[in-house]
């Protein structure tokens, strides 16, 4: 079963990869907005992956999981980590102007 939050993360997620691209063409101050759009939707996640989902039950045989918020910060570090490094090898790497070089003409 789908619940309202992860619906939500869809579109958020799907609404700033659309206009980081549309954003992304344009020129001057309006070019970052694409930055700042991921930037909102990375928190938005964050707040709603640490909000609570309903009432702890009051059962003693209940076992809880007590490293579930070291373990989810620690995914969520790895997963930023990715992206940044996604981002730098795309900057640094793909898109490395390359230039030809001249043909020497052989001379008989």
């Amino acid at each position: 079963m789908v619940g309202a939050g992860f619906i939500l993360l869809i579109v958020i997620w799907t609404m700033c990869i659309l206009l980081c691209l549309i954003f992304s063409r344009w020129e001057g101050s309006l070019a970052v907005v694409g930055v700042l759009l991921v930037l909102v939707a990375i928190i938005v996640t964050i707040v709603l992956l640490f909000h609570p989902r309903g009432e702890v039950p009051d059962d003693p045989f209940t076992i809880y999981d007590e490293t579930f918020v070291r373990r989810t910060v620690i995914v969520s570090m790895l997963g930023v980590m990715l992206f940044i490094g996604a981002v730098v090898v795309c900057v640094f790497h793909a898109f490395d102007q390359r230039r030809p070089t001249a043909i020497k003409p052989r001379v008989y």
